[in-house]
């Protein structure tokens, strides 16, 4: 059997949470790494519908393997690099979100179970890379305008959308509002949010048009990268409130009264003090002319362990003392 050292067993290992960027470099890195593929492959994928020129020639020796690379960033359709980077930002999300859910459902002040919201968010990305490989939008659609009667778009398309809106602007609000920095996830996921708005009316307006279709597929791309840097805005934020990073509002840190709570908080110390200092002395006082005065009734209340006397024994003892003083 191989050896490992203590450090090789999954219980030792980081976890994904520690691995998110969480500093400003980290994160622009990270949106650079999300944003540079994507606009490459939408930029070869565009190239030859818009400038119309080829951007691989199918001629030479090698004409065929051009053609091939040619058909991997094929506009028309999500069976390609760009469908490919889609399916890969769309999981991140969904995982991303999962990770933001592990740590929430740890925050005390939660209720209502707030934190199932980010499960749900990964659910409905999720959905939506299913979505891409799969007519799931058709298959929902048709069948509401059978049900109902009701046409809705080609094929039911807008009844598909509809629904998605729906759910995703719901959970959206349910899972970003309670975050403390908020603005950078929202800004994000509205334009993930709109940039798949924008796929879905070409895709409805499309009725032939390639062009149309080229930029439904990738406004539809774009939509998967702006959520997953939007999940990972996210996981900064709450990583940031774990580790007590995030900004106080001037309201919470210069309450009305604070200062005078202080002043009192202090002038009341001293009295404490004082107070202590005297009951202090005067128990010594007393046990030490209780001992002088009445060396009987010492010996005869004994005990063979010393305790603590109480307020109401200090005080008699007190008394004791000063009515031996007084005879």
């Amino acid at each position: 059997m191989a050896e490992y050292s203590r450090e090789a067993h999954p219980e030792h290992q980081p976890s994904p949470a520690v691995l998110l960027p969480t500093g400003l470099g980290g994160m622009a890195l990270a949106i650079a790494a999300i944003l540079v593929p994507v606009a490459g492959a939408v930029a070869v994928a565009v190239w030859e519908p818009l400038v119309g020129r080829d951007l691989f020639t199918s001629s030479g020796r090698f004409g065929g393997t051009l053609r091939a690379v040619k058909a991997c960033f094929d506009p028309g359709t999500m069976q390609s690099l760009a469908g490919w980077l889609t399916q890969m930002l769309l999981v991140l999300a969904a995982a991303v979100a999962l990770v933001v859910r592990l740590m929430r459902r740890h925050r005390r002040d939660d209720y209502n179970g707030r934190f199932r919201a980010w499960g749900w968010l990964a659910g409905l990305f999720v959905i939506t890379s299913c979505c891409a490989a799969v007519p799931v939008g058709r298959v929902v659609g048709t069948a509401i305008v059978d049900a109902s009667g009701v046409p809705l778009g080609p094929d039911g398309l807008g009844w598909w959308v509809v629904m998605a809106a729906v759910a995703y602007g719901a959970v959206s609000l349910w899972a970003v509002l309670p975050l403390h920095e908020r603005g950078a996830t929202s800004f994000w996921l509205l334009l993930a949010l709109s940039a798949w708005g924008g796929s879905a009316a070409c895709t409805w307006l499309a009725a032939g048009r390639d062009r149309l279709l080229i930029a439904a597929h990738a406004s539809w791309m774009a939509g998967a990268a702006l959520a997953a840097i939007a999940m990972l805005a996210a996981a900064r934020s709450v990583i940031r409130e774990v580790r007590g990073q995030c900004r106080v509002p001037a309201a919470n840190r210069a309450r009305p009264g604070s200062a005078e709570e202080g002043d009192d908080a202090d002038q009341q110390e001293p009295e404490i003090a004082d107070s202590d200092a005297s009951d202090a002395a005067q128990a010594t006082d007393a046990s030490e002319e209780s001992d002088a005065g009445e060396p009987d009734f010492t010996a005869a209340d004994e005990e063979p362990e010393q305790r603590h006397l109480s307020k109401a024994e200090r005080k008699r003892l007190k008394k004791l003392a000063r009515m031996n003083r007084a005879a």
